[in-house]
């Protein structure tokens, strides 16, 4: 045997003794894998749906073992399986221990089915609806749907509509291109007037009337004639409205006018119709147009205007003025004043243009009269005026009677002339009542009862007594003082200047609150609401009447030096204030409670007895003020007279006072 053919027989054996070796390999290891699935219990994968069990695999992702159909064997603790079936979601499950060789349920999920479509031509205005819901617009759309059927509706305007069924496979691709089929539409076109040449996307169609097969569209339309305004209009043939029928008007050619209002600020009228004062108009050519312009205080003015075709013109409407007599008469005589000009004195015949003016007729001591006239051009305007004094018409305007800021009551009172004080031969009369002749020609008014303390405290807060008892122990500068302070709180001009706690001077034209004067008390207490002066506030008897007032009675024998027999009056001292009826005049407690400081500084110096003294204030300087009227201490005739006065500087427990003010206190310069 040569060398070669021993290594062939060489050979031989290594190869027998590999396959020997494989052989006995592969019977180890299926000796083992018999071994595994004869120690260990196998858990059975349970596919659902039943769609997916059909189809469906199981292999070992991760762990020790073997799957062996739908059954897997393992010997790891929690191995991983990826269950798979055509058309389903792959699901890795892991199977935990207390599962080990028992059956468990894995579901898969379906996969969807996909759509593509699109259009053949690129329609971005397509609206695509899938079962009834819309889902885009666009040219083309990419869906993803459940298996199944489905419907698919395509809509785009101007093309039918298309509406196909759709079968999507589980994981599939429906492909779909679809060729919408243009609208088949109609137009049919009039014109006013006829024969006007019809055009759309610029290409003729020919001459109105015309009707026409359309496909489906937007188009630019264009309808002209001669010696007519084109009508341009982009109009639509859809699918909802396929048949589309116009009839157009169209208007002649226009021309240009333009308008110059003289004045300005009317009103510019062409045809009717009302346009801007100036600037272009466009009018119809070869037709009669009316101007017209209107501006109050003018006469107005109409002109026929026709212009050619193209043509361009200006027209001035210049307007003259309109005139109206206004004859003005003032009684008596005053100043005539328009629109802010004297024009004249009492009577005046005026040439007036017809526009609202301002009229006031002036005179000093006289209430302005005003008035907005507007004359007429077709007669004369009559003013006849009967000038009212400005005493008469405050007085008209004025309350009769109002409470003031702190609650006091004022009563308007309009005065007239009497005599003050009394004759020698009156029972009672004392040296210094001189007699005077006194004429008030100033309304004023006076509070209806005397100040109590509650009003006083506001004022000057810690006054004490009851709020309703009329103030006392107070001296004629602080009686003043308040009324000071209460013209302040009313805005009004304060009728004393005192200073370092003395009067320094008073102001007569003030219309803030004062006391009263004597003359003004007087007459109060002996002439308001009366035919004829009297010596008492109840008349002339010297007999007390029941309820005169609080005044020195049975109750006060012992507390004064002097009382009135037989008269009760239910208090010993001061009462409140209105605890008795109202006296002739109106007011409370002229008779007794409190006597009353008044503005006057008291002087015993005669008078001129052949003098008037008009609307006195009293001397201009003086030690003391005089006291007006009776008190709760007064019990004689002599005290109980309106005419009794004292003088006084300082307070005391019967010593009060009422305020008054004058209703214009310049008014002694004013008419009546």
């Amino acid at each position: 045997m040569n060398a070669f053919e021993e290594g062939l027989r060489q050979a031989r054996r290594r190869q027998v003794r590999f396959y020997l070796v494989g052989i006995v390999g592969l019977l180890v290891i299926g000796l083992m894998v018999i071994g595994v699935l004869a120690l260990t219990s196998g858990t059975v994968i349970r596919i659902t749906p039943d769609e997916a069990e059909q189809s469906g695999e199981v292999e070992l992702a991760s762990g020790f073992g073997l799957a062996v159909g739908t059954t897997v064997y393992s010997l790891s603790a929690a191995p991983v399986v990826r269950v798979a079936a055509e058309g389903f979601r792959d699901v890795l499950y892991e199977i935990q221990p207390e599962e080990a060789g028992r059956t468990v349920e894995v579901r898969l999920e379906a996969l969807p089915g996909r759509i593509v479509a699109a259009t053949a031509r690129d329609l971005p205005d397509t609206r695509w609806s899938l079962d009834g819901v819309p889902v885009a617009v666009a040219s083309s759309i990419e869906l993803e749907r459940e298996a199944g059927t489905h419907t698919l509706n395509v809509d785009h305007p101007h093309f039918q509509v298309v509406e196909q069924i759709v079968e999507l496979q589980r994981g599939k691709t429906e492909e779909i291109r679809l060729d919408l089929k243009p609208v088949d539409g109609q137009v049919s076109i009039n014109s006013e007037p006829a024969g006007a040449e019809v055009f759309f996307d610029s290409k003729s169609l020919g001459v109105t009337p015309l009707t026409l097969p359309m496909a489906g569209g937007a188009y630019a339309a264009r309808v002209i004639a001669q010696d007519r305004q084109p009508v341009d209009e982009v109009v639509e043939i859809t699918n909802t409205a396929p048949v589309l029928e116009r009839r157009y008007l169209l208007k002649p050619l226009t021309s240009v006018l333009r308008i110059r209002a003289v004045p300005t600020g009317g009103q510019l009228l062409v045809d009717g119709r009302r346009v801007p004062e100036s600037g272009e108009i466009e009018l119809t050519a070869n037709e009669d147009h009316t101007v017209t312009y209107v501006l109050p205080g003018y006469h107005s003015k109409s002109q026929t205007v026709r212009l050619k075709s193209k043509e361009q013109a200006e027209l001035t409407m210049r307007l003259q003025e309109a005139l109206g007599i206004v004859d003005i008469r003032t009684t008596p005589g005053a100043d005539i004043v328009v629109n802010g000009k004297k024009v004249g004195t009492g009577s005046i015949e005026l040439q007036l243009q017809t526009v609202p003016h301002k009229i006031e007729l002036r005179k000093k001591g006289y209430r302005t009269i005003r008035k907005t006239i507007t004359p007429s051009g077709q007669r004369s305007l009559v003013i006849r005026e009967e000038m009212i004094g400005e005493t008469s018409a405050r007085l008209a305007e004025s309350p009769r009677s109002y409470a003031n800021s702190v609650g006091i009551r004022l009563n308007l009172f309009e005065p007239d002339a009497f005599v003050m004080g009394a004759p020698r031969s009156q029972k009672g009369q004392r040296a210094n009542e001189f007699e005077r002749r006194v004429s008030l020609t100033k309304a004023f008014y006076a509070s209806q009862h005397e100040v109590t303390n509650g009003q006083f405290a506001q004022f000057r807060r810690g006054q004490g007594g009851s709020s309703s008892a009329p103030v006392t122990g107070v001296s004629w500068i602080e009686a003043a003082e308040f009324t000071n302070w209460l013209s302040v709180q009313e805005k009004l001009t304060p009728f004393y200047r005192i200073s370092n706690g003395k009067l320094a001077d008073v102001s007569p034209t003030s219309d803030g609150y004062r006391l009263l004067s004597e003359a003004e008390w007087e007459w109060l207490a002996r002439k308001a609401g009366r035919a004829a002066q009297t010596v008492f506030t109840w008349g002339d008897s010297a007999t007390v009447p029941r309820n005169a007032g609080n005044i020195a009675d049975e109750s006060a024998n012992g507390l004064t030096r002097f009382y009135v027999p037989k008269y009760n009056d239910g208090f010993a001292r001061t009462a409140p204030v209105g605890s008795f009826p109202p006296e002739i005049s109106g007011l409370f407690d002229l008779t007794g409670n409190v006597s009353e400081w008044v503005h006057d500084f008291y002087s015993l110096q005669p008078p001129d007895r052949r003098q008037v003294e008009l609307n006195p204030l009293g001397p201009e300087f003086g030690d003391s003020h005089v006291i007006k009227g009776s008190s709760w201490k007064s019990g004689t005739r002599t005290q109980l007279r309106a005419a009794y006065r004292e003088g006084g500087s300082s307070g005391s427990d019967e010593i009060g006072f009422r305020i008054g003010r004058y209703l214009h206190g310049a008014q002694s310069n004013l008419a009546r």
